[in-house]
């Protein structure tokens, strides 16, 4: 007992005074000409979540590789295959897909970003994609039909807007972490509709229900993923299962273009070529997330992200390689995906947990996972939620839910504590899932 508690006080007399300095996690919405950050505390508030300030400013004019972030919401979960093990080099690449059988074959693709879109294509147009497609300057283009489906969701009957899409052409042109989520892809080809994180957080959607929709069918949630940036529509099916839904809409047709190819310049030849103006498409503002305290600032690289506009967020690339890692954990089963300078304290605070004979009090299966990058609620208007950094961590989720009163036991939360974390269950309107990093230990690894 007293080497034990010498240990305690060791740890507790040890914490870097990192994050006492500040108060709350912020995203400051700005546009290129303005030189000064904006920010709304959303820490111990409606909706409080984190201790640390995170900042957001338009990031320098510079490309940015993207397409590492996970789809949330598949089972299992689709990760990025260059996230390495602790300490590990990244796994070897996959091996080849499997011969093309009954079930449909997904190929890796590069994706593109639509530039133009053309709308309002009539019902007995279909040639005009193939004309579009035959326009200097583009390279690729896919026709899709969107329109309103009212649902029976938990929260009551809504309508929402749903896209018909031929899966194989249109993957080309989502987000790259999406287009390499073959199982969205395969899902929606079966029948089955892809919604954007922020509908399916919003509706209280859950993977593998099957929905009314139209009066006339229903609709399987086959997964949560981004479609856009911004979204093209609520939910995304196949044109068969469009058909089912008797899903009525606007035909548009999305275009990308060379890199060299001006969209102003190619939209005039485009409307030459279809009778039709194409819009042209903003692109995305790619956006710097930082946390504020000098401290912090030295301990966590900041990094530049896009957000899809769905609540979900695509972070550079490079920057997920150094800072993500996955590790092995005691009592979680299988491998935690978090910032590598959370791994040391988490793996921490459940050994003690477990060494403590509490281990049965903490539900492996009741994970809800660490970094996951995207807003506070999956509300693109909220700040950048922790989880998007990677450090924190939410567990015995089903009867800890965000605004219930908490069901954790509080010898959890002592240790959680003790190993620098701080508990969403205190905040004004509760998290009792949700342990985030309030402060880093020396020598906690």
């Amino acid at each position: 007992m007293t080497k034990r508690l010498s240990l305690l006080r060791r740890l507790k007399s040890s914490r870097v005074a990192l994050l006492g300095a500040v108060s709350c996690l912020v995203l400051a919405t700005c546009t290129p000409s303005v030189t000064t950050v904006a920010t709304s505390e959303l820490g111990e508030g409606p909706g409080g979540e984190g201790l640390l300030h995170s900042r957001s400013v338009p990031a320098p004019e510079a490309e940015v590789a993207l397409g590492t972030a996970p789809v949330e919401g598949l089972a299992p979960p689709s990760l990025p295959a260059d996230v390495p093990a602790e300490g590990a080099p990244p796994p070897p690449a996959p091996p080849p897909a499997a011969p093309e059988g009954e079930a449909p074959h997904f190929e890796p693709v590069t994706v593109q970003t639509p530039k133009l879109r053309l709308d309002g294509v009539p019902a007995d147009r279909d040639d005009l994609l193939g004309q579009v497609l035959g326009v200097q300057g583009v390279t690729f283009a896919t026709m899709l039909t969107v329109g309103e489906v009212a649902i029976a969701a938990p929260e009551g009957v809504t309508a929402v807007r749903v896209a018909a899409v031929d899966p194989f052409g249109f993957r080309v042109l989502t987000p790259q972490v999406t287009a390499d989520a073959v199982e969205v892809w395969q899902r929606i080809s079966e029948g089955d509709a892809a919604f954007i994180h922020e509908v399916g957080h919003r509706l209280q959607l859950e993977l593998g229900q099957r929905i009314p929709a139209a009066g006339v069918t229903t609709l399987r949630v086959g997964a949560l993923a981004s479609n856009g940036a911004p979204p093209v529509a609520d939910a995304i099916v196949s044109q068969a299962t469009a058909q089912a839904l008797q899903l009525q809409g606007t035909r548009s047709i999305l275009i990308s273009l060379a890199g060299d190819a001006a969209p102003a310049n190619a939209a005039k030849r485009v409307q030459e070529a279809t009778g039709i103006a194409p819009q042209v498409l903003e692109e995305p503002t790619t956006q710097r997330a930082f946390l504020s305290g000098a401290a912090a600032r030295n301990a966590f690289e900041p990094f530049n992200y896009v957000s899809f506009g769905d609540g979900m967020i695509q972070i550079d690339s490079a920057w997920v390689r150094r800072n993500i890692v996955r590790a092995n954990v005691p009592i979680l089963r299988g491998e935690v995906l978090c910032h590598r300078l959370l791994i040391p304290q988490l793996r921490g605070a459940l050994q003690e947990v477990q060494d403590r004979g509490l281990a049965h009090l903490i539900d492996p299966s009741q994970y809800g996972g660490c970094w996951v990058p995207r807003h506070v609620l999956f509300n693109p208007q909220r700040g950048l939620s922790m989880h998007a950094w990677g450090l924190a961590v939410d567990i015995n989720v089903s009867t800890n839910g965000y605004g219930a009163v908490p069901q954790m036991d509080p010898r959890i939360v002592e240790v959680f504590d003790r190993w620098g974390f701080v508990w969403g269950g205190r905040w004004s309107i509760p998290d009792g899932m949700h342990f985030e990093l309030g402060a880093i230990l020396k020598n906690a690894g």
